[in-house]
């Protein structure tokens, strides 16, 4: 069977600049036998308790392709120095025990591999990468070493983020980090 690996923007914007990352690693990752799938939380109630138990539909959805999944790759901007609201509810939903008598992470998470690539500003992401990596740790989720943060630059004129080869680079070291690591 192959393995899979679940895709999520933390933007939502529809010409998101951090989607042209994660469709050329989906490419990579196909060219080498593996299934991708992408979700997105924009959908996703505000976390509260009063609606954990039963989850909302489409967090059980979310919960099955964790599930489903051999690793996560988050691709987000930076917003204030930090994650994007939408995508840290989500997480949040997928953090929370599926037993109302228990704390502990759910088991499709706990230990499961992460990845994270950002592009942004004159930050080329640091703050969010840096962020996500202590909210992966935190969630009891295991991070890739190898992150990857990307200078927009002129794309904030043009609409559109142009990989450069440079780019290219950095982000094949990362799919081959990935790759070492699933088929351990």
């Amino acid at each position: 069977m192959s393995k899979q690996v679940l895709f999520i923007n933390g933007s939502l914007r529809k010409e998101s600049f951090n989607q042209t990352i994660i469709d050329y690693v989906q490419e990579k990752l196909v060219e080498k036998g593996y299934q991708t799938k992408q979700i997105s939380f924009k959908d996703v109630p505000f976390f509260s308790q009063d609606i954990e138990f039963p989850a909302p539909a489409i967090v059980e959805e979310y919960r099955l392709d964790f599930e489903a999944s051999q690793a996560v790759w988050i691709v987000s901007p930076e917003y204030n120095g930090s994650l994007p609201g939408s995508l840290k509810n989500g997480l949040d939903w997928m953090s929370r025990s599926l037993d109302i008598t228990s704390y502990a992470p759910p088991a499709y998470i706990d230990g499961k591999l992460i990845a994270f690539s950002s592009a942004a500003g004159h930050s080329g992401g640091a703050n969010v990468l840096r962020a996500l990596t202590e909210l992966a740790t935190k969630m009891r989720m295991n991070p890739l070493e190898k992150t990857v943060g990307l200078h927009i630059g002129a794309g904030f004129q043009t609409g559109v983020l142009t990989l450069t080869d440079e780019d290219k680079s950095e982000l094949d070291k990362q799919v081959e980090l990935l790759v070492e690591a699933l088929e351990k």
